[in-house]
């Protein structure tokens, strides 16, 4: 099952078989097309694309990493849910790379990491749990996948509403105050952000807070 979405809602799970397709929006072959996994794994070079799959099947590390979500579920109880999301997120950033202090060389380290999984791998089809390097884009898929699987209620927007960049990807919280939160998962994991100050499409994180501003969006 493939998903082109701009919002995976608090409702809404990703489950076995979804994959996210980052590449050139622009490609003429493709418009109007949407591409099976088969197509992808046939064509991906000629294409540009990199696709993350979320398929525990195939994917023993994130089966691990969400035992150990679990265990971070049952130490931090749901009626104290910013914790639990703060404890949450830096797991997830722990495991990609830790904090972000520096877009450029996180860039360039995820550029190495993909290299050496396209070469292990001999595809280009990349298991979420495989990337322990990624970008914004990689950690709001891993933080959304285990946050369903421990049935914390989460919002993963795509696009550039809240960060300015159109590849950018964001996860969102409620909390009991029935606000909304953006979740801080790249510079200062776990930091809660109110989501209702962007009262404007053009207000972008990155002006609310300068020191995202070296995050890797790309």
């Amino acid at each position: 099952m493939h998903q082109e979405y701009s919002v995976l809602d608090y409702k809404e799970k990703v489950v076995d078989g979804f994959y996210d397709v980052y590449g050139p929006s622009t490609n003429s072959a493709l418009q109007g097309k949407m591409l099976s996994l088969a197509d992808l794994e046939t064509n991906l070079g000629n294409y540009g694309f990199e696709v993350v799959i979320v398929n525990r099947t195939i994917d023993p590390v994130l089966e691990e990493l969400m035992q150990i979500a679990h265990c971070i579920a049952l130490d931090y109880p749901a009626s104290n849910v910013s914790v639990l999301v703060q404890k949450l997120a830096e797991f997830v950033t722990g495991h990609m790379g830790g904090p972000v202090k520096d877009a450029d060389i996180m860039l360039a380290r995820w550029m190495d990491r993909s290299m050496e999984l396209r070469t292990s791998l001999h595809t280009s089809l990349l298991p979420i749990g495989s990337i322990n390097i990624g970008l914004s884009r990689h950690h709001a898929l891993l933080f959304k996948v285990l946050a369903d699987n421990i049935k914390l209620p989460c919002r993963l927007v795509k696009g550039s509403h809240y960060t300015g960049v159109e590849d950018d990807a964001v996860n969102m919280v409620r909390l009991e105050d029935e606000r909304d939160f953006l979740v801080d998962l790249m510079a200062a994991p776990g930091t809660l952000i109110p989501a209702d100050i962007f009262s404007a499409k053009d207000t972008a994180l990155k002006s609310y807070n300068p020191s995202l501003s070296k995050i890797p969006t790309i």
